[in-house]
């Protein structure tokens, strides 16, 4: 079984699958296994088992169909289609999370509060001005701010982000003040490139020290902030969906998602019947005039 797991993961990397996306496939098939009681013969009812599991769990239901796509896509490689499981009918949600939502207010007390790092206070900046993926922090290089944008090469997936002139002229001053020259701006001591799992420490710490909530500060709420400004600004959904550079608009729509609260101001703002008011007023008037 450890066998195949490892031929499983081999695969995937000649597939060229994220680092991330090849960890989260061979943690949930673990996690499987561990409990069957690591089990090689495994059966489809052991699967239907586990599935009341997850569904007996705490799990989110987007949660659990991501572990049995996980498993899935296992089962599809060793040649198992009939132990393949259905996943759970989930009804996409018509508003945003207003509990995960990192509003403007927030993220300016997450910058003040790392006034005294600016190699974070720059980072955040950077990422939420850009609306870059936390994997494309890497390509925010000292040659990128001198042309005023980055070239993305993500396997053979080319996309440009696009950097602010003001972002440009205060990154250039921190790599002066860095002695940073060439290559990668955002560095670890070792004059290293910063990883995803540092910045989402990083984030964690400063959300504590900024008394913002944990579970609104990481860096892809960076992302969807920037993109429900841009919308805001521009009602441009086509070109929000190039600069964050996605294929389809409907992925682009979930970033753009309002609260509920959001929504009820502006229904409460509506003055459909505001003639109808004013007729039912000059008909009262008129009336007590008559009597």
């Amino acid at each position: 079984m450890n066998e195949k797991i490892k031929q499983f993961e081999r695969h995937l990397k000649e597939e060229e699958k994220a680092e991330n996306t090849i960890d989260k496939y061979l943690r949930d098939i673990k996690e499987f296994y561990e409990w069957n009681c690591n089990s090689n013969d495994v059966t489809k009812d052991d699967l239907l088992d586990y599935k009341e599991y997850l569904k007996k769990s705490k799990l989110k239901v987007s949660s659990i169909n991501s572990k049995i796509s996980s498993l899935n896509a296992y089962f599809t490689y060793t040649e198992n289609e009939l132990l393949k499981l259905k996943v759970l009918k989930c009804q996409k949600s018509l508003f945003g999370s207003k509990e995960k939502e990192l509003t403007k207010y927030e993220f300016n007390k997450l910058y003040e509060t790392a006034k005294n790092n600016r190699r974070l206070r720059y980072l955040i900046e950077t990422i939420v001005k850009t609306g870059a993926r936390v994997s494309e922090v890497k390509f925010i290089t000292v040659e990128s701010i001198e042309i005023g944008k980055a070239i993305v090469d993500n396997k053979g997936k080319i996309r440009t982000i696009l950097i602010p002139r003001k972002l440009c002229k205060k990154l250039k001053d921190y790599c002066k003040k860095q002695s940073i020259n060439t290559g990668p701006i955002f560095l670890t001591k070792l004059k290293k490139p910063i990883d995803r799992k540092q910045i989402w420490q990083m984030m964690k710490d400063l959300a504590n020290k900024a008394g913002v909530q944990k579970v609104k500060v990481f860096p892809h709420n960076l992302r969807h902030l920037f993109a429900r400004e841009f919308y805001k600004q521009t009602h441009d959904i086509v070109k929000l969906a190039s600069i964050l550079g996605h294929s389809s608009i409907e992925t682009t729509r979930i970033y753009t998602k309002e609260t509920e609260d959001e929504c009820r101001i502006d229904i409460e703002k509506l003055e459909i019947l505001r003639e109808q008011k004013r007729h039912n007023k000059n008909y009262v008037l008129s009336n007590s005039i008559k009597t």
